[in-house]
């Protein structure tokens, strides 16, 4: 019984997750590269596409996902967007209480928005600014990413 006590008190730890694979776009950037010194080993960037670059987030421990926000690093933008399931209306208006608000402090303004019929009403709103500093250009993906929810169904938050 002792020994089963000590084998499991002195039992080795897992090995950390793996550093994060150098991106010589990380290291040709200095834009790109300061924000992502600053926003941690929990993101990396995705692939390039014609929308940008986009960010993949790590929401467990080994697996990135890709978040709805892409960098345009040649013009220093920074774009985001949110899909609310519901009522078009109350979709908008939460968006407005939530997030504008939030991200117009931090340089992004709404530049448009589309309402979708599939399995109900979704709302699509963009979201682009440019960040002139690696550390605002953070501040923004780190809201998006991480402070705000970018898929919300208004049935669920009644």
């Amino acid at each position: 019984m002792l020994r089963r006590v000590l084998r499991a008190l002195f039992r080795p730890r897992p090995p950390p997750p793996p550093p994060r694979p150098a991106d010589p776009r990380l290291e040709t950037d200095p834009w790109l590269g300061g924000m992502f010194a600053m926003l941690g080993e929990r993101y990396q960037l995705g692939p390039d596409a014609a929308s940008g670059t986009q960010v993949l987030r790590r929401t467990g421990r080994a697996r990135f996902n890709p978040m709805r926000v892409w960098l345009l690093p040649v013009q220093r933008l920074v774009r985001g967007e949110y899909e609310v399931r519901g009522d078009a209306g109350a979709a908008k208006s939460l968006l407005d209480q939530r997030v504008s608000g939030r991200l117009v402090a931090l340089g992004l303004s709404a530049t448009g928005e589309s309402v979708e019929e599939w399995g109900g009403t979704v709302l699509t709103r963009r979201y682009e600014g440019r960040c002139e500093t690696a550390e605002s250009a953070a501040a923004a993906v780190r809201f998006l990413c991480e402070e705000s929810e970018q898929l919300i169904n208004l049935a669920a938050e009644l």
